[in-house]
């Protein structure tokens, strides 16, 4: 039912006819008492399509004073209906909105307005009823079903069932789903219809995120993996890197087990002499770690591993490339999602160790190997599992709730999540809050705006270590066994090198304060122009902020082996002065990138041509500060305290401080073609210029890569190969960059200055500085000259998908 309605003004005919109007009207409102039992003079404008009646009527309250009852299970209310409306009376868009349906409305006191089913005009519909399901018999829900030749529609629910009302039982229902083939039925009398749906062949045409921009993976050449949210959902962690482990083949992911701590990731495992972390991409931002990003808020994770693919990121692209979507709103009506997950964890598999008898037994073994005594254990009779000791079940804690809404013109989503997590050793605890935002305008067709946010807090803990308890012999108990609570310290062979694991465990608990803050937005607009052309101009922004404050308490232990009458409690001190320390630092990150795209069909030639500009700017500012406790009172253990120009003796404090700036503009290209949609041709050139290499006049780097694709699968002599579905040869070749570089080279043309040889003059001996290298000339970034050869097939009605590469 696609509805019109204009209501037509007439201009007025002449300046007294206005005044008498607006003479008139004043009077009126002056002397008359405006009833609400009737129709009123609101005047409406809506102009929807394909939205259920009851997302119309909360339209009309919002530019009314009506106010509408109903239920929301009434027939007819998530029917969907096409209504434009300008200027008009309430009376009339109802009659519009529900001439199609079974429904009609009643005017009560105080502009309240009843929606009731009409007894007249049942028997004038049929009510279906039906099920959608798709492979395997799973229920679907928000699939489309509409009255063919109208715009009466609905959509099914969680369950994948449905209910609507058809003018006749010979209607024709038209069901729909992304993903999925169109099926029209023939209702012949049913009124329950069961409908499964068929996996659309297009669908199969994954389009995956590459670099500044998306393709269809069909036409590319490259070994590209997709991660969907739905594959991370149920497995809890607080770093969005720790669920890929063990889910994409070439990339490997090693946890520390630390709370809060980024894994190691390699892809494709060593690539590069310096620096092995491959790079993130999170909506189109370059950055160093994604740690600030809460997974439930993550639509989908690519693992790019190939040359052809990578090129594109030019200084940045031997180690790979990561690139995270973080979800948008979806069209539909306003939706609230909350989950939460509560969890224990524990070591499963620890290291067996000797217990006491078994460790004095080895080391009277060795002693008496190195021709000495067996030790005195008099004062040694522990058997302590250190292991057990330290730790503990930890538990675990997310939760996350999301809000979105989107019309035809804005698409809106607000995530929020909280984590708390335990770590395995007692009193590690990490909080962690976040925040993703985003909204784009629709201008027009073809022109959008919009902008990203994604903010995080966290309060480190402070990671304890477990080699102490490995290394710690078992002989020694835990506490002084006179009862002064005090830890017992370990034998004389050991106490050099190893503490009681315990003394860090539980005396450093709560002394450090840390604290993480982050912020990375964008700002973008886009618009298509001259039927093939895209231009996408977007400014992003990254700003971190680290601050932390700790205290060294005095420390002491029980030591069986001091004597004599000075000391009858045998304390012994590991630490005999307080001290405070301060950090903080920042680390801002600009990026800007202008991007023109061209995408074209014609004949049996597809292509798509992308040139941009791309700049970015990275800094580090740190300062650190510690003051010790001196010849001043004992700095108390009181957070309150712990800054350094408050506390201890001034004379002992130190400071610390370290910065360093990079700027970087790149120029981009790439092209992918395919002709007859079987022969494929990628290709990308990225030319980099580094602030870092300016002094010696050699800022400037080239990076490419080409593939080739045939998909065999296309040909005609393939038609008889009825199991493979599927099959496509690749290969690529590249030249990649890295500029993963330690601090000590962050100014590669400008050596440090370190103490050498000293020189004597007279009686004066004068210290002598020499650089740490002498820069070459032809100094630049490592390169990484890369190639790879596989194949992808599909076969068993794709059900058995399989891809083998050599690289």
């Amino acid at each position: 039912m696609k509805c019109f309605l204009t209501v037509a003004r007439k201009p007025l005919q002449s300046n007294v006819l206005l005044i008498m109007k607006l003479t008139a009207l004043f009077t009126l409102f002056l002397t008359l008492n405006v009833s609400a039992n009737g129709f009123g003079q609101d005047k409406i404008n809506i102009n929807a399509k394909k939205t259920e009646i009851s997302g119309i009527l909360q339209a009309i309250e919002k530019q009314t004073t009506y106010r509408f009852l109903y239920n929301n299970n009434l027939q007819g209310m998530r029917d969907k209906v096409s209504l434009t409306v300008s200027d008009a009376t309430l009376d009339q868009v109802m009659q519009l909105l529900l001439a199609k349906t079974k429904l009609l409305y009643q005017m009560m006191n105080n502009n309240l307005i009843v929606i009731k089913e009409d007894p007249a005009r049942v028997s004038a519909f049929v009510q279906v009823r039906g099920k959608i399901t798709g492979e395997g018999g799973v229920a679907l829900a928000g699939v489309s079903v509409q009255v063919k030749g109208s715009t009466v529609g609905t959509t099914t629910n969680a369950d994948g069932e449905f209910t609507i009302n058809v003018p006749d039982e010979n209607s024709t229902l038209v069901i729909s789903s992304v993903g999925y083939d169109i099926q029209e039925v023939a209702l012949a009398g049913r009124t329950e219809i069961a409908v499964a749906l068929v996996t659309a062949a297009k669908a199969i045409e994954q389009v995956v995120v590459i670099g500044y921009g998306t393709a269809n993976k069909r036409d590319l050449t490259g070994s590209i993996a997709t991660v969907k949210a739905k594959d991370i959902a149920d497995k809890p962690a607080t770093n969005p890197l720790s669920l890929l482990q063990g889910k994409v083949s070439g990339l490997s992911i090693v946890n520390s087990g630390r709370v809060g701590s980024e894994p190691d990731v390699r892809i494709r495992g060593t690539n590069t002499v310096n620096g092995l972390k491959p790079v993130y991409i999170v909506d189109g931002i370059l950055n160093d770690n994604i740690n600030f990003l809460n997974p439930a808020d993550i639509e989908s994770i690519e693992v790019l591993k190939d040359p052809s693919s990578l090129a594109i990121f030019g200084v940045r692209g031997a180690n790979g490339a990561i690139a995270v979507t973080t979800k948008k709103a979806k069209a539909g009506q306003l939706l609230v999602n909350f989950n939460t997950v509560f969890g224990v964890k524990h070591v499963v598999n620890k290291m067996k160790l000797t217990n006491a008898a078994q460790f004095k037994e080895l080391y009277n073994e060795q002693r008496a190997n190195m021709g000495l005594a067996a030790y005195d254990y008099t004062n040694w009779t522990g058997n302590t599992d250190w292991q057990d000791e330290i730790f503990q079940n930890g538990t675990l804690n997310y939760n996350n709730i999301s809000i979105t809404g989107a019309t035809e013109k804005n698409r809106f989503y607000l995530g929020l999540g909280y984590v708390n997590e335990e770590g395995v050793i007692k009193h590690e605890e990490y909080r962690k809050y976040t925040l993703n935002f985003s909204d784009e305008l629709r201008v027009t067709k073809g022109l959008r705006f919009g902008v990203t946010m994604n903010a995080y807090r966290a309060e480190l803990p402070v990671n304890k270590d477990v080699g102490g308890a490995l290394r710690a012999a078992p002989i020694a108990p835990i506490y002084d066994p006179n009862g002064s609570g005090l830890f017992h310290t370990l034998p004389s062979f050991q106490r050099a090198q190893v503490f009681n694991p315990l003394l860090d465990v539980e005396t450093q608990r709560g002394l450090t304060i840390a604290r993480e803050y982050r912020a990375v937005g964008s700002i973008y607009g886009e618009v298509d122009f001259l039927k093939h052309f895209n231009f996408r101009a977007q400014l992003f922004a990254d700003y971190g902020f680290n601050t932390s404050r700790s205290y060294s308490p005095v420390l002491v232990v029980y030591n069986p082996d001091i004597t004599g009458s000075a000391n009858p409690g045998k304390f012994d001190s590991t630490s005999k002065k307080t001290a405070v320390a301060q950090s903080q630092n920042i680390y801002p990150k600009t990026q800007m990138d202008y991007l023109l795209t061209y995408k074209n069909s014609f004949g049996d030639h597809n292509l798509t041509v992308l040139a941009g500009i791309t700049t970015y700017y990275s800094s580090y500012e740190a300062t650190n500060s510690s003051v010790q406790q001196g010849t001043a009172l004992l700095i108390p253990n009181d957070p309150d305290k712990w800054y350094v120009n408050q506390v201890g003796d001034q004379a002992t404090r130190l400071g610390g401080g370290d910065a360093w700036e990079d700027a970087s503009i790149s120029y981009l290209a790439r092209a992918l073609y395919s002709f007859k949609g079987k022969y494929l041709l990628n290709a990308s050139f990225r030319r980099d210029g580094s602030s870092q290499f300016y002094k010696l006049n050699n800022q400037w780097k080239n990076f490419g890569a080409v593939g080739a694709g045939w998909i065999v699968s296309q040909e005609d002599f393939f038609n008889n190969v009825k199991f493979l579905n599927y099959l496509k040869l690749k290969g690529s070749w590249g030249v990649l960059g890295n500029k993963n570089i330690g601090d000590l080279y962050r100014y590669p043309a400008y050596p440090t200055l370190s103490g050498s040889s000293s020189g004597v003059f007279g009686d004066q001996v004068i210290a002598a500085l020499t650089p740490e290298y002498i820069p070459d000339p032809n100094l630049n970034w490592e390169t990484v000259t890369a190639w790879e050869a596989g194949f992808e097939l599909r076969a068993l009605n794709n059900r058995l998908s399989f891809e083998a590469v050599y690289y």
